[in-house]
């Protein structure tokens, strides 16, 4: 039986095959968790760059709505917000106050409750993306369940600042010069400073540590493209063509966006407890009827080229199973040829 997936009756991919005798072994699922890392700035009010009026938080909560709950029963989502959606007061430390615990620690079906938590703030203070990101880390280095993969989705407007204690007079501004970072007209004008380093060594370390990062950048980036550009390229999953990090100008291209993060790291991915005795003769059965192997990998099932006892499925197969719920049993069959795609 496959452990803990809870799958469901679905049409068309499984075929009926006849019982060649062989072997019931156990499958389980490959376990995933992702932090969302999400800018809540002042800037977070603005619009979108696609005309359609919608603020990009706003903008957010549509494509977060849209997506987790299809990925909430395939992959632990956790949540923190920056700054704290629980700063108060005008002061620059409150602007920069990033909380040291998760908003929403990782689980499978936090997809409400991270919605809930986003729609109850809404956009104020600077933009702390070092203290974020050391807070994110740093919960999973401590987290004593360490089975699975890791990694954190940081989702951004601007560029990273606040570092509190810097020259605004000499720094490279995050947004206009005068007023943002002229100490005559700005009491907190160096939260606007440039924080240019320790986003990049964050990541790098958190990669090297085993918790890759993806990073998103919307409308208000552009002028620090080649700074988001060494943070993607850190977090060791950049897009393949430039720019390497993921620009997100409307709100339906952070939908696309998402939901090809989410749902690549959701991938349908099973282990099997033990080796079969020959990797040719192994029949998926879905509820007792057997799921296409398709060595093209485009619908169906196959062997994954890094681990010897790793299952993926693809295409329909894969959202069979990510949609999944209630009752049905997935089981590995060692001794049987798997049928082929037509």
């Amino acid at each position: 039986d496959a452990g803990n997936t809870g799958f469901r009756g679905v049409d068309a991919i499984p075929v009926n095959v006849p019982d060649c005798g062989g072997s019931v072994a156990t499958l389980q699922r490959r376990r995933a968790a992702a932090i969302l890392v999400i800018d809540r700035s002042g800037s977070m009010r603005d619009r979108t760059a696609d005309n359609s009026g919608v603020s990009k938080w706003d903008a957010m909560l549509n494509a977060l709505g849209t997506v987790l709950p299809q990925v909430d029963q395939a992959l632990e989502l956790g949540l923190l917000l920056y700054p704290s959606p629980r700063a108060v007061g005008g002061s620059a430390e409150q602007a920069c106050r990033v909380d040291a615990s998760l908003e929403i620690e990782p689980r499978y079906g936090n997809a409400d409750a991270i919605l809930q938590a986003l729609r109850r703030t809404g956009p104020s203070g600077g933009t702390p993306t070092s203290a974020a990101l050391q807070t994110a880390a740093t919960w999973y280095l401590r987290a004593t369940d360490r089975e699975g993969e890791r990694y954190l989705i940081l989702a951004t407007d601007g560029a990273p600042n606040c570092v509190l204690g810097s020259d605004p007079t000499t720094c490279r501004c995050t947004g206009p010069r005068d007023p943002l970072c002229n100490p005559a007209t700005n009491s907190n004008a160096a939260i606007n400073c440039l924080d240019g380093e320790r986003p990049v060594t964050l990541i790098a370390d958190a990669a090297g540590m085993g918790v890759p990062t993806y990073v998103l950048g919307l409308r208000g980036t552009e002028d620090f493209a080649e700074l988001l550009e060494r943070m993607a390229v850190a977090g060791t999953r950049p897009r393949a063509s430039s720019p390497r990090y993921y620009p997100v100008g409307s709100a339906q291209e952070l939908s696309t966006e998402f939901r090809g993060i989410t749902t690549s790291i959701a991938e349908c991915r099973f282990l099997l407890d033990a080796p079969p005795p020959d990797r040719d003769l192994v029949d998926l059965r879905l509820d007792g009827a057997s799921i296409y192997r398709d060595r093209s990998r485009r619908d169906g099932w196959d062997w994954s080229d890094e681990n010897p006892v790793e299952i993926r499925f693809y295409g329909r197969s894969c959202q069979i199973l990510q949609a999944a719920s209630g009752g049905s049993r997935l089981r590995a069959v060692f001794g049987c040829p798997a049928p082929t795609p037509p």
